[in-house]
């Protein structure tokens, strides 16, 4: 019978090429992101709030902005109308 070690997955996450390939998407992902942000400058806290994390075995790409969801996924305005967002977040997960 096959035994699997149940730690593989573990031992696979720390190996350098796995860790540098994750780091690769993470940059590319980040740099997809960032040019959409840096499109729709008005504050700049956008563009402010943009964090790019790694650890030992994960990335991730995060925006904090207090109003990120109206920003990014679009809003009503005062008048009525209904803004576009500017989807940064699915620009990250193409």
């Amino acid at each position: 019978m096959v035994r699997v070690n149940p730690a593989l997955d573990a031992h696979i996450a720390h190996l350098a090429a796995i860790r540098a390939a994750v780091r690769a998407e993470l940059e590319g992902r980040a740099a997809r992101v960032q040019a959409v942000v840096d499109s729709h400058v008005r504050t700049g806290r956008l563009r402010d709030s943009l964090r790019v994390e790694t650890s030992a075995t994960d990335s991730t790409v995060s925006l904090s902005h207090p109003q990120i969801l109206a920003i990014n996924y679009g809003y009503i305005a005062a008048n009525g109308r209904f803004v576009e967002g500017i989807h940064a977040i699915e620009a990250g997960q193409e």
